[in-house]
């Protein structure tokens, strides 16, 4: 009998080139609900060379398909946070989307000494990101995906990801609830880039400017055009990159 093989949570989100030169900074990427860090692969691919990516890799999703989806925010923060701590110090930057922005907070909060920011998209400072979503039947949770428009109607049509798709996103709306009680009033002294859409129903972009109040680390706030999924606009796409190609700059290695 062999043990079975450890998982690995983080991962490359890009190529790096075999000659590039020595990453400056880096930058760690959350999913979003009943989603994988590679759905935003697209959003990051474009930042500078110099910046290194990585995904996080959640139970469930991805290539880390056939195990369970249902995880404790502690296990995710722990492991996460060991890996990265394990990695080559860099300027280190996290980034998510509505759940992902509560799983980077709360693995800034636990090893603040690893991470320089945090960039949040379509999150409240304060509550659950998925609050208004919570006790959905099937079909309202099939109805969520359809309206977001981030999810493909195949997969929506075929039972089999029908079904998996929901078992997914109830499991991600309990973590969801789970971490954000667990970082609800936590003292947060990093820079926060506060991102969210103008007409997002589930985070009013006036309660992004909020988050100058939960960090005493600095904020800087962009709303741009959508709803709450605006970052998967591609017409969004280069004002996304520039805000987070600014932030990691500001705490990047100076070359030389």
């Amino acid at each position: 009998m062999t043990d079975a093989p450890v998982p690995q949570w983080l991962f490359p989100l890009r190529k790096q080139s075999p000659d590039a030169a020595a990453p400056q900074a880096r930058l760690l990427v959350l999913p979003y609900a009943a989603a994988g860090a590679a759905s935003l692969r697209p959003l990051v691919a474009a930042l500078p060379a110099e910046i290194q990516v990585l995904g996080v890799s959640l139970p469930g999703r991805e290539r880390r398909f056939s195990e369970p989806p249902v995880t404790g925010h502690t296990e995710i923060v722990t492991a996460v946070t060991r890996e990265l701590a394990a990695l080559p110090p860099l300027p280190t930057w996290l980034f998510g989307h509505s759940m992902g922005a509560s799983l980077a907070l709360a693995c800034a909060l636990a090893a603040p000494e690893l991470c320089h920011g945090v960039a949040v998209s379509a999150r409240k400072p304060t509550g659950v990101a998925l609050e208004s979503l919570r006790g959905l039947d099937d079909e309202q949770i099939v109805g969520f995906f359809g309206a977001v428009g981030n999810t493909a109607p195949k997969l929506l049509a075929d039972p089999f990801w029908r079904a998996r798709l929901i078992d997914l996103f109830r499991s991600d709306t309990r973590l969801d609830e789970e971490v954000s009680a667990a970082i609800e009033g936590a003292p947060l002294d990093l820079p926060v880039l506060a991102l969210g859409g103008a007409d997002d129903p589930y985070v009013p972009a006036a309660e992004l400017y909020e988050w100058e109040r939960r960090t005493s680390g600095g904020c800087e706030v962009q709303v741009l055009p959508g709803a709450h999924f605006y970052l998967l606009d591609p017409g969004n796409r280069a004002a996304v990159q520039q805000a987070l190609d600014g932030a990691l700059r500001r705490t990047a290695v100076p070359v030389g």
